[in-house]
């Protein structure tokens, strides 16, 4: 069976590892998974997952994410972002499907919109 590139917006191509470090812009075709630290501008064309000992700290812009980890900086994520039960986001949201769990911490302002919403800074 031939998988569509609509079928494959989950797929991770690239990953910051536990214990490693990447400073600078990011930009990223397709998946990236952060279980490292990333200290800079953070770009995915596709599904952004943050583990549990991720940590982003500067502006996020994605398509989706999925963030069990912690970010502190804005976020914008075109289509969804959830929030997993024990991640910590610190700065502002701009998204326009926001799905957050039990014991997540949030601290920012939260902007949610349709197709005319501002996605970049």
């Amino acid at each position: 069976m031939k998988v569509g590139r609509e079928e494959t917006g989950n797929a991770i191509n690239s990953i910051i590892g536990a214990g490693s470090t990447f400073n600078g812009v990011l930009n990223i075709q397709g998946g990236l998974r952060v279980d490292g630290l990333v200290d800079g501008e953070v770009n995915v064309s596709a599904t952004l997952t943050v583990g549990h000992e991720g940590r982003i700290k500067g502006e996020v812009s994605v398509a989706q994410a999925v963030i069990g980890g912690t970010i502190n900086g804005t976020v914008r994520a075109e289509n969804q972002l959830e929030l997993q039960n024990g991640s910590r986001v610190e700065g502002d949201i701009f998204t326009r499907s926001l799905i957050i769990e039990e014991g997540v911490f949030f601290q920012g302002h939260c902007s949610m919109g349709g197709k005319d919403m501002p996605l970049k800074g």
